[in-house]
């Protein structure tokens, strides 16, 4: 079970809007859960199987005289299981594309550089792990009169 990636953003308000503080919506590209499959990437009804050259832990051991080396394994990539069957909707992957609108609240005051962290909105987790999170960093728009 691993953590999602965090992910960035950047959004580029007025700089009244930085003064005031707003509510705003936005639209990013993340991957979501594959709900055919529930996330597992097997076709509904099947199940990954153990990896055959790892056992199912992972790695693999290279041994040449007596030097011993532990590396991923090539065939299942780490994870321990192989998927005979994959889902055809994420083709295995266990998660599919799409685009989700977030609420973010920019507080009044917020200036250039600043970042706004959105917990829980970045990538998936693996094999049922929590999402990453989002980082919004922002950026003010050049105004006509001030700096």
């Amino acid at each position: 079970v691993y953590r999602g990636s965090d992910l960035s953003y950047a959004m580029e308000i007025t700089l009244e809007e930085a003064a005031r503080g707003k509510e705003t919506q936005i639209r990013i590209p993340s991957w979501e859960g594959c709900e055919t499959c529930g996330g597992t990437g097997a076709k509904p009804g099947t199940s990954a199987k153990t990896c055959g050259s790892c056992g199912g832990s992972g790695t693999v051991h290279m041994r040449q005289g007596f030097f011993s080396i532990q590396q991923t394994c090539p065939h299942c990539h780490g994870s321990g299981k192989i998927i005979p069957d994959p889902c055809m909707a994420c083709n295995g992957q266990g998660k599919v594309k799409k685009t989700k609108t977030l609420e973010v609240k920019n507080p009044a005051g917020i200036n250039a550089g600043m970042r706004i962290r959105s917990a829980g909105n970045g990538e998936p987790g693996v094999n049922g792990g929590p999402s990453g999170d989002l980082y919004i960093e922002i950026r003010i728009k050049q105004h006509d009169i001030f700096e």
